[in-house]
């Protein structure tokens, strides 16, 4: 395998990487959003049938409790509306998807036999497809977890080996 096919290699590790840490923010964003939606509904359900049965004459239950929880509703509502993590794990996905066809990309040039000239474009050509994502951050968390099942998959060279060879 020459120098070039390792470092080829070597960037699909990476992106491999970057593909699984997209798809756990995308999955932890979709998390945050089903919970906060299930709390927000089941705190305004109990909210609503409290004000709907008046034999509830606690006046600490009606001066402080309901208003409290009122407030936590309207809280996870504006985080909702605002930060919007249906759409951030959406945009995660879909980068995910991206990484994953230069990932596939990768694969069909380190599996097809080219010459060292067309290889040169290749890589070129992948260089650009990376370099023109609109990518986010993802948490650390998330992309160490996302490195660690990589490197559990014993298919990929150590980082940066391809500089080594000579």
């Amino acid at each position: 395998m020459s120098q070039k096919e390792f470092m080829l290699l070597d960037w699909m590790r990476k992106i491999h990487q970057l593909e699984y840490a997209h798809c756990f923010q995308s999955l932890y964003y979709n998390k945050v959003e089903r919970r906060t939606g299930f709390w927000t509904f089941a705190l305004s359900t109990i909210v609503a049938f409290t004000y709907r049965f008046p034999f509830i004459n606690y006046p600490y239950i009606k001066e402080y409790v309901l208003p409290t929880l009122l407030f936590i509703v309207a809280l996870m509502t504006g985080y909702q509306s605002f930060i919007k993590p249906g759409e951030k794990a959406e945009t995660h996905r879909k980068l995910g998807l991206e990484y994953e066809r230069i990932r596939h990309q990768i694969e069909t040039i380190l599996t097809s036999g080219l010459s060292p000239s067309n290889i040169d474009d290749s890589i070129i050509q992948v260089k650009s497809n990376w370099d023109s994502l609109n990518t986010l951050y993802v948490n650390e968390r998330h992309y160490t977890a996302a490195k660690l099942k990589v490197k559990s998959f014993q298919k990929y060279p150590e980082e940066l080996a391809f500089l080594n060879k000579n």
